[in-house]
């Protein structure tokens, strides 16, 4: 930043100055990236799954339509959907891609304008610019039927586009920076990531519904609500010069100018007025009104349904914790957003109501995930528990108890409720063998794994946000494979009732199907005793060692161990396959082979194809093919947990540059 400096001392032109900024600032995200600890499995997932988007963005600018102004429709809805990627992005991760804050040039004389601007050009420097360039590259391809005058105008219109898109997002992060460094920030930053995965898992259906609609000619609201929005000016433009209309032209590339130079002033003044904010808030003192304070001893009102005694306070302190820690309540609205929009949505777009009972199921099922170290999270607060003698059993009951109220009211009600509306009358014995044994055996499961694999997390007051939850990367990933194997564990949990619905469905034998339920709710309820009375035994034997592990680490933890083991960073191009490995599979297992066996299952038309390959075959092989797409998924984690292995155990262990 030396030249930055002199330039500014020295009354150099604002022109030299802020190219002088821009690139000491390109240097130092650069430098920010190349250095960054950790992590770079996760890098390269993100840049898989964002070329690949960008890739099958600019491949639709070959759809062509009989009507010209049905593909400036796509267009301004694909430039929307990637304006809107960019909003919520980084706020959802909490400002992740920036690279640079505008914090660390507080101190700096620098004027907030070029500071603004060096930051833009700084911006473009990332991953992520170019590749919505690439994305937004689509209307240039769709220009070429228009004419070589569309031509033309759409490569200003696409990098004035692309300005646009990436100081909207500068925009909305500047003014929601206050917001999101406190606590209703990071819940809301939580909801907004929730909404993006399960976008990303189940918005192929409002994908194709958006596009049966263009194809049948979209309403004229929506048609103009796109064209009027600043994402549609662009593709506006394009399609007036492919009908020589050059004032709409002009004023569409003027107004996508004057845009980007007022989101440039707003974001300056915003810059200036964050830098000056102190970095925190005090702490709000709760006020109570004359003669309502509580007594000493008495319960709060919220805790009266409770029973008395050690169990019903551990049920109300569990439920406060889940009430409050995002990271659980993100994992609950994700098991929510994914089963809807992955059976639930499909299921009433493509006229398919056989998959609307299995709503409530899925989002038992995936709320596991949920459940996954519940010691762990608690950090070294376990030691409170350590503190009172004999309290394991009634603390082990009591999570169980908050865990089956915090999650079971709301998937009852939609399995049934679902269930009713769908006039699938089929689907009652299944669900009511599978809901029970699921959600009797995560609460017996979750804390019986947690006691008997915890993994040491970052103490809840210390976290930033639902994903900072430890500062080691190998932890993360040992929370990861605890959050697989609970799935997998609770998935089993509901074969044995449904083996027997299913034998009673074949024999036509209503008893054996009223005796799968009766075998589900056994299994949900004996997992939930038996786990608990054996995590309640270990904690009490073994309690003290957990409480190293949470409070020391896992090698002060072992005994024997003189001296702490060195962290393990896995080379660059290594993390890089293993993260590109799981991408693969999880889009082999889920969208390529569990949703083609569930359209096959549910009798979902065969026109409906959209990009799931084995439906593109005859219908004889459709479910070969299916399999073997889960099949081929699960050996592709595999191999990316091997080589993560190997690589982690091997002679020359950890080199973080990578060769």
């Amino acid at each position: 930043m030396a030249g930055v400096l002199r330039a500014g001392s020295s009354g150099g032109s604002a022109r030299t100055g802020v190219a002088e900024t821009a690139q000491a600032l390109i240097g130092m995200r650069r430098s920010l990236v190349r250095n960054a600890p950790g992590g770079q499995g996760m890098v390269a997932a993100g840049l898989v799954l964002g070329w690949s988007l960008a890739v099958g963005t600019l491949l639709l600018g070959l759809v062509r339509f009989d009507d010209p102004e049905r593909a400036v429709d796509l267009q301004a809805m694909l430039a929307l959907g990637w304006l809107v990627g960019w909003i919520m992005g980084p706020i959802a991760f909490r400002g992740g891609g920036q690279g640079l804050r505008p914090e660390y040039s507080a101190l700096l004389p620098i004027p907030p304008r070029r500071l603004a601007a060096g930051l833009l050009g700084a911006s473009f420097a990332g991953r992520s610019p170019p590749i919505t360039l690439v994305a937004l590259s689509s209307l240039l391809v769709a220009a070429g039927p228009l004419g070589v005058p569309a031509v033309l105008v759409a490569v200003p219109a696409v990098l004035l586009e692309l300005v646009v898109v990436v100081l909207v997002s500068k925009v909305a992060v500047a003014g929601l920076t206050a917001t999101l460094n406190s606590r209703r920030g990071q819940d809301f930053g939580g909801v907004l990531m929730a909404v993006i995965v399960a976008l990303s898992s189940g918005g192929w259906s409002l994908a194709v519904v958006m596009a049966q609609q263009l194809a049948e000619g979209p309403p004229p609201a929506l048609q103009a609500a796109l064209r009027a929005l600043p994402s549609g000016w662009a593709p506006v433009a394009v399609g007036a010069a492919g009908r020589l209309d050059w004032p709409l032209v002009a004023a569409a590339l003027a107004g996508l100018a004057a845009l980007a130079g007022l989101l440039l002033l707003a974001w300056s003044g915003l810059l200036q007025r964050n830098m000056r904010r102190t970095g925190g808030r005090p702490a709000r003192v709760a006020r109570g009104r004359p003669g309502r304070t509580a007594a000493a001893g008495q319960r709060p009102a919220t805790w009266r349904a409770l029973p008395a005694g050690p169990t019903g306070a551990v049920v109300g302190k569990e439920l406060a914790a889940w009430r409050r820690d995002p990271s659980r309540n993100l994992a609950l609205l994700l098991g929510l957003l994914i089963s809807v929009l992955n059976i639930g949505l499909p299921a009433v777009a493509f006229d398919a109501p056989a998959g609307l009972p299995w709503v409530g199921v899925a989002a038992a099922l995936l709320a596991s995930l949920a459940a996954v170290n519940v010691y762990g999270n608690d950090g070294t607060a376990f030691w409170l528990t350590r503190m009172v003698p004999g309290s394991e059993r009634a603390d082990v009951r009591g999570r169980q108890a908050a865990w089956l109220l915090a999650v079971a009211p709301l998937t009852v009600v939609l399995t049934v409720g679902l269930t009713a509306v769908s006039g699938q009358a089929w689907a009652w014995p299944w669900v009511l063998a599978a809901l029970p044994a699921l959600l009797g055996g995560t609460a017996g499961l979750m804390v019986l794994v947690s006691v008997a694999r915890p993994v040491q997390q970052k103490d809840p007051q210390l976290r930033t946000g639902p994903f900072d939850t430890s500062d080691d990367p190998n932890a993360a990933g040992a929370v990861v494979g605890q959050a697989y194997l609970m799935v997998l564990l609770a998935a089993l949990t509901a074969v044995p009732g449904c083996a027997l619905v299913l034998l009673g469905a074949v024999w036509h034998r209503p008893v054996l199907q009223a005796g799968g339920v009766l075998v589900g709710v056994a299994v949900g309820v004996g997992l939930t005793w038996w786990g608990g009375h054996v995590a309640a035994r270990r904690l009490a034997d073994r309690g003290a060692e957990l409480m190293d592990l949470l409070h020391l680490g896992p090698d002060a933890a072992q005994d024997g161990a003189a001296e702490p083991r060195p962290e393990v960073a896995l080379p660059r191009r290594t993390s890089a396959a293993v993260g590109a490995l799981w991408i693969f599979g999880m889009l082999c297992i889920f969208p390529q082979g569990l949703v083609p066996l569930a359209f096959a299952l549910f009798g979902v038309d065969q026109q409906v194809r959209v990009w799931f390959l084995a439906r593109y075959l005859p219908v004889a092989v459709q479910v070969p093919v299916a399999v073997g797409f889960v099949v081929l998924g699960a050996l592709a984690v595999w191999w990316a947990e091997s080589i993560r292995r190997r690589a982690a155990g091997g002679p020359d262990q950890a080199h973080p540059e990578g060769s």
